[in-house]
């Protein structure tokens, strides 16, 4: 318990040398979030559509909910893949539409319906989320990158040599490991008393505080045991934390994080179907339908993953270190 403590005060004093870093970050997490609670109580377009060819029908009269450029020719598959377009369409001279798109059936007839019916309100989705897995997609990146960020507590003295010299002394490892994992998780109170402001100021936020403790803590942990085995693995910490961003930046979006959305492609759907974030994703849009309790596998799969990855980075930490003393 000494070194818990001992460790967590150090760690908090540490923190004043990296202060503007961690308020940026922190700051880009909160206005994550503020943008998430926006979006959610805002007239959302419901599509950006890529319209091929020479389309008089639909030049005279679109639907509000869709954002349409016409072009002359077919954008690269690419712009798909990189959203700058939800679907392409193009027209035959019977005025058909042919529909183009990475999202699920469903959205493909939604598209269709409003092509067709310009005045008419969307249809809505099973797929459509709403506040709470909106604004806990949005942070979940964020929220992992500054569990990568926040630890560089540990990463120094990882990097300058001083991990072997703690260990010399009479410390305790698990006091030291719990140490940093608890300064890492209360450096996410701001985000949480943002959440606890909106509740209080009216704005729907979709679940409970309570809820988003656990959801955050969660997120937190699994961000905290893929940077410890990174930095377990990879000496220089710069290189630790550019692999970690880039490969949360990847998962993030492929789990449908910001969106939900069809890969159409089977072997990349099974690669990410195994992903925490994807898990998450979907025990959270089953949280919110009231189904939770019968799909907690999905949320205890992340919490294994997380202890799996800690497990892991403690193990080689302490035949790095502490056998060796």
């Amino acid at each position: 318990m000494k070194t818990f403590v001992t460790v967590l005060k150090n760690d908090y004093l540490r923190t004043r040398s990296r202060l503007i870093l961690v308020l940026v970050m922190t700051l880009v997490a909160l206005s994550s979030m503020l943008l998430a609670v926006h979006l959610t109580g805002v007239h959302q377009v419901k599509g950006r559509i890529a319209l091929i060819g020479e389309t008089p029908l639909v030049k005279t009269e679109t639907s509000e909910y869709l954002k349409i450029k016409v072009l002359d020719k077919k954008p690269p598959y690419s712009a798909l893949v990189e959203q700058k377009y939800d679907a392409f369409v193009t027209v035959d001279k019977k005025g058909n539409y042919q529909i183009e798109t990475l999202r699920r059936k469903e959205y493909r007839d939604m598209l269709l319906y409003l092509l067709q019916n310009s005045k008419a309100e969307p249809p809505k989705l099973g797929t459509e989320r709403g506040a709470g897995v909106t604004i806990l997609g949005f942070m979940m990146m964020f929220l992992i990158m500054l569990s990568f960020s926040n630890l560089y507590v540990f990463a120094d003295d990882k990097e300058q040599g001083q991990l072997g010299r703690v260990f010399m002394a009479p410390a305790s490892f698990t006091g030291y490991m719990a140490a940093h994992v608890v300064y890492c998780l209360s450096l996410l109170l701001p985000e949480y008393l943002l959440l606890v402001l909106l509740k209080l100021s009216g704005k729907n936020i979709g679940f409970s505080l309570a809820q988003y403790a656990g959801l955050m803590a969660v997120i937190g942990f699994l961000g905290i045991a893929a940077a410890m085995l990174l930095h377990a693995l990879i000496q220089k910490a710069d290189n630790a934390n550019m692999l970690g961003n880039s490969i949360t930046v990847l998962a993030t979006v492929l789990s449908g994080s910001f969106y939900s959305f069809s890969k159409n492609n089977g072997l990349l759907d099974n690669i990410i179907k195994v992903l925490p974030q994807k898990e998450l994703m979907d025990f959270l849009e089953n949280l919110e339908k009231g189904r939770g309790a019968e799909h907690m596998g999905a949320f205890l799969y992340v919490i294994a993953f997380s202890l799996l990855l800690f497990v892991l980075s403690c193990t080689r930490l302490r035949k790095m270190y502490v056998r060796k003393i």
